[in-house]
């Protein structure tokens, strides 16, 4: 037993010094840890040209806040973590409107940098994921290059870069100087929310104020659409409107009353160069523009159980209005505080939500989608469900029709030049379509009895097998649980690129572009396949045609399956694109396989091959693609074939405007809910306008706009609209319609009134032809409205005189007398002689009809003996019984005929 515990002792003995050893050494490493300084992270800065603009790329490892401003020639760029940054390549590179970069931080600072560039240069500035991007337009002069002097491996910059000596090129910013940077329009799937973007403000523009005030508690919203500002107010029985003020109030355009019936809406064109903040609620109501940008914190919605449901818990009504632009229904939700509301806008299958700086407002895309009010606050649902998913559809702020705003959708390295794949179809499919229910059960079977990666891994194997067999549907609901076995494994590049494809062959394209657009695919050219494939079903043409690859030999190599469907697409974008010749290339690589392709396909093929004949100036050809799809089972084909073929029947002059009608109204109800319906309507107004039916031309157009609200196609016919009501007004075609077309056409197209002298002169046209045709009534209010709040100065007495003139054909001398008092007082003492003659002259007409031919004799006592003042004289005064002055005036007027026994009089 003793020599038990002396060994025991002994040990333990033993085991204390070793662990004071190991705890020193420890202490040891841990001082020195401590004491080395601390590593930055390394930045990735890159450079590149592009068509009109230069490109800098600051690559974190994490996303940064950042700060741009511009004073003179430079840009200051300030980040909120230090890193060390090699700007020597950038500086070598010879870029057109970016000259040196220069480091202006110390070690371990903060870092920051000046960009040398022409002053004159317009810029813009974006966040993507970890990227930092700055672009510089083209612009006269160069940017100054001066002698770069930086750090090529620490970061750390030399003395010059920490203490730059000023110059007359580079000069503090001051408030006044910034340069309009104006908030970029990277697709929203690529975008930090708008709340953490810091944008430069507009130079020139001064804060103004939009304020409702009331002696009951009012509820508003406030929000944005079809470049008007919105504001709804929960009461119809308002005392008060809206005012606007501020140093240049005056130059803003008007706000517009809209009455409701139970609600009252305002709206105001929306002025460039500000941001709009919402404060206040209940009896005061703030709308502030100012150039400057706020920090801001909207409220996010969550999906629930096939809902959209917002937090606004002061919400109190929905208030239902139609856009008179689009003529589709806004429903605005109006909120008792101003802290509650949507912020950007954000579109899903069934709604879109507009930007909205007080409350919420959404465009239901179904009949049936309705918001309520309870314990959650704002619900959006319709009785089936919405079509969203939990928390991906939720986040995505804009999808498509945000994607068709940027021309450069993707970052530098999107599209390499070389053609690297990534998919492996042809190993994937397993032997096609024949064994592809075999496979499924071999590999669904080894599922069942793996767990953890091995499980994970087969159900990858699984889910290629589905995209490399056309069955992308299938493929998502596998890939979905795979995710959830092994979380963390939807970051990784290849599972992204795989969700891609699934989502594109699926057709859920706004999904689609989500993975397919994730940096970590830009070094796979093969990707612009997919991407032009998905952007084309967004029905984003342009950038599909953009991003869409030259080198179509990987496409040639894909099974069948997967390339009549991926081909059909691209060889719609190149048809599209005015590019006939990659068409083709792509049609006539999938022709063999033409018998064995579905109907639908078939029908694809035969109407894209029909488009490509067309292009190329073969009429005969392209009908007989054609033709037979006019009787074939294909509606969606059948509408398209038969809107070409009376497009291409009435270019060459082979029908009539009638009977491209006929055709085209019936084509009306063959294809619904999409862009074909939009250009059938777009192609039916055209007609209509040709064959001279204004009115009937201008509401199928307005329907084709709602149809597909703020999509490309919607921006062409709104402008198609526009210039047609305006030269129709200005241009004298005036007389090709009725007046009472003409009025007509006014009363519901007015908000397409142009704005300026040009609009002016469209309001004085129409009123001319009401007179014509005896409307003197509503030729009047055209002409007083103009009189009284769109002009100024000689050009409102003209109006005013001619109002007159129109008043008393209407027998109201009052009414008269009073533009003329308009007049008299725009035109001044020191006025036109001629157009004060004029006012004298009708001022007269209107008191004697008004039975004051004294007071109207009067005024014309000085007006001199012309012939037109003496019959006027006489005639007054004859009228008035006043005959010693008739008597005068008839005996000047005898006298001045000079008659003569030897001529007639």
């Amino acid at each position: 037993m003793v020599l038990l515990l002396v060994l025991s002792a002994g040990l333990w003995q033993i085991f204390i010094m070793r662990f004071l050893f190991h705890f020193k050494t420890l202490v040891i490493l841990a001082c020195v840890i401590l004491s080395a300084p601390a590593q930055a992270q390394s930045l990735d800065v890159r450079s590149g040209s592009h068509d009109g603009y230069s490109r800098l790329v600051f690559d974190w490892s994490e996303a940064p806040v950042y700060t741009v401003t511009k004073s003179g020639a430079q840009l200051t760029i300030g980040f909120d973590k230090s890193a060390s940054a090699d700007v020597s390549a950038v500086n070598a590179e010879q870029l057109k409107n970016i000259g040196t970069v220069n480091i202006l931080s110390g070690t371990g600072q903060p870092l920051k940098l000046s960009v040398q560039i022409s002053e004159g240069s317009d810029f813009r500035h974006f966040k993507i994921g970890r990227k930092v991007i700055i672009d510089v337009y083209d612009a006269a002069g160069e940017p100054s290059r001066v002698a770069a002097t930086t750090s090529r491996t620490t970061g750390t910059p030399s003395a010059q870069q920490q203490a730059p000596s000023p110059s007359p090129a580079v000069q503090a910013p001051s408030r006044e100087s910034l340069a309009a940077a104006q908030p970029s329009e990277v697709p929203a799937i690529l975008e930090e929310p708008l709340e953490e973007l810091n944008y430069a403000p507009v130079e020139g523009a001064e804060p103004h104020v939009i304020t409702l005030t009331a002696t009951q508690n009012v509820s508003a919203a406030v929000f944005e659409r079809a470049g008007f500002i919105w504001m709804v107010f929960n009461r119809a029985d308002l005392k008060t409107d809206p005012v606007l003020a501020g140093p240049k109030a005056k130059s803003f355009p008007k706000i517009e009353k809209i009455e409701l019936p139970n609600a009252v809406a305002f709206r105001m064109a929306k002025p460039e160069g500000f941001f709009f903040y919402g404060e206040g609620g209940g009896l005061l109501w703030r709308l502030v523009l100012t150039p400057n940008p706020r920090q801001t914190k909207p409220l996010k919605p969550k999906a629930d159980n096939g809902q959209l449901v917002w937090p606004m818990m002061q919400a109190t009504k929905t208030v239902t209005l139609t856009d008179p632009l689009i003529g589709d229904e806004i429903q605005a939700v109006t909120v008792k505080s101003s802290g509650e509301y949507s912020g950007a806008r954000r579109q899903y299958v069934d709604l879109e939500v507009l930007p909205s700086y007080i409350g919420l407002a959404f465009v239901p895309k179904a009949d049936d989608v309705v918001a309520t009010r309870d314990e959650r606050g704002v619900s959006i649902s319709k009785p089936q469900g919405l079509a969203i998913s939990p928390e991906r559809d939720v986040a995505s702020a804009e999808l498509k029709d945000d994607i068709q705003k940027e021309n450069e959708f993707f970052d530098l390295a999107a599209n390499p030049s070389t053609l690297s794949r990534l998919y492996d179809f042809n190993s994937w499919e397993m032997g096609g379509q024949n064994s592809l229910e075999k496979n499924r059960r071999i590999l669904m079977r080894d599922v069942g009895t793996k767990v953890g990666a091995d499980k994970v891994e087969d159900l990858l194997t699984l889910a290629k097998l589905n995209i490399a067999n056309d069955r992308g549907q299938e493929a998502l609901g596998i890939m979905r649980v795979a995710a959830q076995e092994l979380p963390g494994i939807d970051e990784d590049g290849e599972f992204i690129a795989l969700q891609g494809a699934a989502a594109t062959l699926a057709q859920q394209y706004d999904e689609a572009i989500e993975f397919l657009v994730n940096p970590k695919l830009n070094n796979y050219g093969e990707m612009g396949y997919w991407r032009a494939a998905a952007l084309a079903g967004l029905e984003d043409w342009r950038q599909a045609a953009n991003v869409m690859p030259e080198d179509m030999r990987l496409l040639e190599s894909y099974p069948k399956q997967i390339q009549i469907p991926i081909g059909l697409k691209l060889a719609e974008v190149s048809l599209r694109a005015g590019n006939p010749q990659k068409a083709e290339e792509i049609l006539t690589m999938m022709q063999p396989e033409f018998p064995q392709m579905s109907l639908a396909n078939q029908s694809a093929w035969k109407y894209l091959n029909g488009e490509l004949e067309n292009q190329k100036g073969n009429d005969e050809t392209a009908l007989e693609n054609w033709q037979p799809l006019l009787k074939g089972k294909d509606d969606y084909y059948r509408a398209k074939a038969a809107l070409s073929v009376t497009k291409m029947q009435l270019e060459r002059q082979k029908i009539t405007n009638d009977k491209a009608i006929d055709r085209l109204e019936g084509l009306r109800y063959a294809w619904r809910g999409d862009e074909l319906e939009s250009l059938i309507n777009l192609r039916l107004g055209e007609v209509y306008i040709q064959n001279g039916d204004y009115l009937k031309g201008l509401s199928t157009l307005r329907s084709a706009v709602s149809l597909s609200p703020n999509s490309k196609i919607s921006e062409q016919i709104t402008a198609y609209m526009t210039d047609t009501f305006t030269s129709l007004f200005t241009q004298g075609k005036l007389s090709e319609v009725s007046a009472l077309d003409a009025v007509s056409i006014y009363d519901e197209f007015k908000e397409l009134t142009p704005a300026g002298e040009e609009g002016d002169i469209f309001v004085q046209e129409l009123a001319e032809r009401l007179v014509d045709v005896d409307l003197l009534g509503r030729a009047a209010n055209l002409l007083d409205h103009q009189m009284t709040h769109r002009l100024q100065g000689e050009a409102a007495a003209k109006v005013g005189i001619r109002l007159a003139a129109i008043r008393l054909l209407d027998n109201k001398p009052d009414g008269a007398l009073r533009a003329l008092d308009v007049a008299a007082q725009q035109l001044g003492r020191d006025g036109d002689t001629e157009m004060r003659r004029q006012i004298r002259l009708l001022r007269a007409r209107a008191l004697s009809k008004s039975g004051q031919a004294n007071e109207a004799l009067s005024l014309l006592s000085n007006a001199g003996n012309d012939p037109e003042v003496l019959r006027l004289r006489a005639d007054i005064a004859w009228n008035g019984s006043v005959w010693d002055e008739a008597a005068k005036a008839f005996g000047q007027l005898i006298d001045n005929e000079s008659i003569s026994k030897t001529r007639p009089p």
